[in-house]
């Protein structure tokens, strides 16, 4: 009994946690009331990659051309960190959103104080939030106060309460200081639109890129003297509206938001997992308790002859299991309550149990269960007939025994999918965290700008004076940073070949501080005056597309970007870099061309990082030294943010870690259970068949034919398991290591080791039973016979 609640307690618990973590995943934008009605615009390029990005003039032309849309919302991406005037006083503040004056016409935050009428009515209104409001002007109404920041002066003219989660949760919202301009081809902001209630989602997809048809693929492929499918094959984007709902967690591009993209496929993984340990818990209580059901036939027996129907015995042992589950159910509450703080530190999450609604579910789903697990026995039980239970008989039901064998067998199976799991997983892992990623970033020190002016000329007075400093070996620079950066990108040609090209603008010892690998050709170096100009850098990816890998050097490009000194024409490629990560391993490298910051004046817009190789010795005093030069130099009133390339990078595969974990976790719960579930069955089993161990002992039967005999049946049971595990498994698994653009090989490895692991076990903890069982004393069993 205690081995089944148990089981039925852990399954129970794993599941309310999965529950309450999809819970908060799926929470976000459902407070937002307008949220059926909004979409993100988003892109999907030539080459397959979605941007989350759009131009500035496009929502504009969906609402005058398309009746179903009836607004648009444009801002920045992400909103700013800025230190604003408040009072006479210096004070800095993140999360400042600006874009166009219909924010709460797609956000519909509770306004507390003020309108959101009143915030379009001026570029120089702001809205702020009631927390930050209350930090800022304590109890004091904040309608009519002034805000400064930006060379701009604001008046808060609307105060709003966020509650729930959303795509944007600033603490203040600003309007662009003039109507942004631009042109198609220019990806810089984030765009919703808003449409009709029941719009057609797919017609509207179809509109949308007919505007974008007319406007941009039909004059491009005009002015090119190309023919249209030729420019879509080479330039072709395709509008895509993405539910604001599905966002979070089922977005295709990779940018979610500022609130981050939620792990879909980790939900997915935990809650397979999770009904897996419900169904093995499920299948521990039921195997056991048909097994010991044989200890109750005498009691069924009697209680048939004193004349009980078979629907009052199915109901008062279903009735009992019942409980047991309840009790189960009641126990897992108390066990997540307790290893929930855990589990928030483990996933960054502050979920709580206090989810009554989502209680009540888990809890009907506990009790359907149980009257599930509880009817199959019962019913069972009540088939026994009186006569055979009687005499002591149903022991030798060959019903009983092949419904047990299927139950034990699924336990295996389950068992060993997790045990093979956890080791393609932890091969996978492991060689993510090992793979040579193409660069080294030891004691590389990464230090984040924030202030929009004068970026690049602080970095060159910066890597001036603290080059000087006997701990910092190199003071450099380069837009892409490694682990997640600025990126551009445009349409790079080479004769009629055009590549979608990622643009990383570097500084002359940015390739040699981070060890990257020159294949043919040169690194960019200051000593040549074209290298500001006219000469790049390409990555073999890059080269491949091009199909000029094995000679690179002196070719010509043109990018599809440019500015007043250069145009972007017959760039010159004088090297070759062997392609290094930057994303992380669940991406693919890039084509990538990379020139010095000088070469396009507008790339140190994208200036946001200085990067420092400084000495292993007295990091921490160096790293000091450079906060203090910060402070009194660089950048003042901002806070000094510090933290090593490597750290950054780790990051990018720090979920596949926690699918590590997670799973090793599972893997050892189920085990546990599993055994537990064996040892229990074994015991029983074996005490059914202690009379026919006297009887072999009687007859000569040694220690060991006596054992084999006992353990045969439970041998074969893993046997067939673990041959049905092997292309179930190896499906599954596969499905999952297809995620990964670099991976390993399926290993055979785990598909061998399984059933080894799981024959031990059984030998151990049957064998065991089944020693002790060749020790019985013979009278006892046998002075009736």
């Amino acid at each position: 009994m205690l081995v089944n609640i148990f089981g039925l307690t852990v399954g129970f618990a794993g599941l309310l946690i999965v529950l309450l973590y999809l819970n908060d995943e799926e929470s976000y934008n459902t407070n937002n009331s307008n949220s059926n009605e909004i979409y993100r615009v988003v892109h999907k390029m030539s080459d397959n990659d979605i941007w989350a990005s759009s131009n500035n003039v496009e929502g504009l032309k969906f609402k005058e051309e398309i009746p179903e849309i009836n607004n648009f919302y444009l801002s920045r991406s992400w909103p700013n960190s800025k230190v604003v005037r408040v009072k006479g006083k210096d004070i800095y503040l993140q999360d400042i959103l600006v874009g166009n004056p219909s924010f709460f016409d797609f956000f519909s935050f509770e306004i507390v104080e003020g309108s959101a009428q009143s915030f379009k009515e001026s570029r120089s209104n702001l809205a702020i939030s009631e927390e930050q409001a209350i930090d800022l002007f304590g109890k004091e109404s904040a309608i009519g106060k002034t805000i400064e920041f930006s060379d701009r002066s604001f008046i808060i003219t609307t105060v709003y309460k966020i509650t729930g989660k959303h795509y944007f949760m600033p603490k203040m919202v600003v309007q662009f200081k003039k109507e942004p301009s631009g042109h198609w081809g220019s990806f810089s902001n984030n765009l919703f639109v808003k449409v009709n209630k029941e719009s057609d989602l797919k017609l509207l997809n179809k509109k949308v890129n007919e505007v974008w048809f007319k406007n941009v693929t039909e004059p491009q492929a005009k002015k090119d003297g190309i023919s249209i499918e030729e420019f879509f094959e080479k330039h072709g984007t395709t509008v895509i509206l993405e539910p604001l709902k599905d966002i979070r967690l089922k977005t295709i591009a990779s940018d979610a938001g500022p609130e981050g993209k939620g792990n879909y496929e980790l939900i997915i993984i935990m809650l397979s997992l999770s009904i897996l340990l419900i169904i093995i818990s499920c299948v521990n209580f039921i195997n056991l308790s048909i097994a010991s059901a044989t200890q109750r036939a005498k009691e069924v027996g009697v209680k048939k002859t004193l004349g009980l129907s078979k629907i009052s015995l199915t109901q008062q042992y279903a009735l009992e299991i019942v409980l047991q589950g309840l009790i189960a159910f009641i126990l897992s509450l108390i066990t997540v309550e307790l290893i929930l703080p855990s589990f928030n530190d483990f996933m960054k999450k502050e979920i709580s149990i206090l989810n009554f609604e989502l209680l009540i579910k888990v809890g009907c789903i506990a009790m359907l269960i149980s009257l599930l697990v509880g009817f199959i026995p019962a019913i069972y039980l009540s088939k026994f007939k009186s006569v055979e239970v009687l005499k002591g008989n149903v022991s030798r039901s060959k019903q009983g025994i092949f419904a047990r064998n299927i139950m034990l067998g699924l336990q295996f199976l389950i068992s060993g999918f997790f045990l093979s799991g956890s080791i393609i997983i932890f091969y996978q892992v492991d060689y993510m965290m090992n793979k040579d990623l193409g660069f080294e970033g030891d004691q590389v020190v990464l230090v984040n700008m924030n202030a929009n002016n004068d970026r690049y000329k602080k970095y060159l007075l910066a890597k001036k004076e603290l080059v000087k400093h006997p701990s910092i070996d190199v003071v450099t620079s380069n837009s892409y940073t490694i682990g997640g950066g600025s990126s551009n990108s445009t349409n790079v040609d080479y004769k009629d070949i055009s590549v979608q090209t990622y643009a990383n603008a570097i500084d002359f010892n940015y390739l040699q501080t981070m060890n990257v690998k020159l294949v043919k050709g040169r690194y960019l170096q200051e000593s040549f005056a074209s290298d500001t100009l006219k000469n790049i850098l390409i990555n073999e990816t890059l080269a491949k597309k091009f199909n000029i890998y094995d000679d690179p050097i002196g070719k010509k490009i043109d990018a599809g970007f440019g500015d007043e000194v250069n145009d972007g024409k017959n760039l010159i490629i004088v090297g070759m870099l062997k392609d290094y990560h930057t994303n992380g391993l669940d991406s693919e490298i890039l084509p990538t061309m990379m020139m010095h910051w000088n070469t396009f004046d507008w790339m140190k817009q994208n200036f946001w990082w200085m990067q420092f190789k400084i000495k292993p010795d007295n990091a921490q005093e160096t790293i000091k030294f450079i906060e203090n030069y910060w402070h009194a130099n660089i950048e003042q009133g901002y806070p000094f943010r510090a933290q090593f390339l490597n750290k950054r990078f780790a990051r990018t595969y720090k979920k596949y870690q926690n699918q590590k974990t997670l799973f090793l976790i599972l893997t050892s719960v189920v085990i546990f259970i599993s055994l537990l579930g064996l040892f229990a069955l074994a015991t029983l089993t074996i005490q059914q068949r202690l009379k026919e161990v006297a009887i072999r002992k009687t007859l000569g039967a040694s220690v060991q034919e006596i054992m084999f005999q006992l353990i045969k049946n439970f041998l074969k049971i893993t046997l067939i398991a673990s041959i049905i595990l092997i292309p179930i498994a190896y499906y599954l698994m596969q499905t999952w290591l297809d995620n990964f653009i670099y991976r390993i090989d399926m290993p055979i490895l785990p598909f061998v080791i399984t059933p080894i692991i799981l024959t031990i076990l059984v030998f151990i903890v049957v064998g065991l039973k089944a020693f002790k069982a060749t020790k019985i004393d013979l009278i006892k069993y046998l002075k009736f016979e």
